[in-house]
């Protein structure tokens, strides 16, 4: 079976994960089923240190990303196979026992901040799409996110932008954007719906 492979990057709160779940859930109307691969299950495990350590590691540089066993798993679903997904607990940054089962689908998105980054990677997509937004929008996304859903205060969630998240975003996220076939800027709070509809339509056509 053929896979349209898609390859979604952009800042940490750009819309990068709203955007790749749209585009599946619009595929899924027209008869294609997706999968999103995120990066974001791929962090090192961390549980040889001790808590505190863990929650001053820099998971904003692209080492803290486990690529190989990432690439590894791709490509097996690549091959229409499924695989046991690592599952990352980000209240106590490590990875839990249990794994996610994972199954493959003619429409394949990888999402994440180095989505754009790896060659081996690069050289998989049929379509490489970089989503970036004004940094008042990211910075309140990112807080947002980092306060609901991952245990942070909101002392430590600027703490970490300032230190890591913009100074990795300048330093090796940006410069993938050179990598990207097209560019989405987005500011508002709605999907961008133009970039949704010409990339389902892409997948479509794909398919035909």
């Amino acid at each position: 079976m053929k896979r349209f492979i898609v390859g979604i990057a952009g800042g940490s709160g750009s819309g990068k994960t709203t955007f790749s779940r749209r585009v599946v859930a619009e595929c899924r109307k027209i008869g294609i089923a997706g999968r999103i691969f995120s990066l974001d299950s791929y962090y090192r495990p961390l549980a040889h240190l001790s808590l505190a350590k863990r929650q001053a590691y820099n998971f904003d540089h692209p080492d803290a990303i486990d690529f190989d066993l990432a690439l590894e798993h791709f490509q097996q679903l690549i091959r229409g196979r499924s695989v046991e997904q690592p599952v990352y607990d980000f209240k106590t940054h490590t990875r839990q026992p249990q794994t996610l089962a994972c199954p493959s689908a003619p429409l394949l998105v990888v999402e994440g901040l180095y989505a754009l980054y790896p060659p081996a990677f690069l050289s998989l997509y049929q379509c490489r799409i970089f989503v970036s937004t004004g940094i008042a929008t990211a910075v309140l996304r990112r807080i947002a996110r980092d306060v609901d859903e991952r245990g942070r205060g909101v002392d430590s969630a600027k703490h970490q932008i300032l230190s890591t998240v913009l100074p990795m975003y300048e330093t090796y996220v940006k410069p993938t954007q050179k990598n990207a076939h097209f560019s989405i800027d987005w500011d508002g709070e709605e999907v961008p719906e133009k970039a949704t509809e010409g990339l389902v339509r892409m997948a479509r056509d794909f398919f035909r």
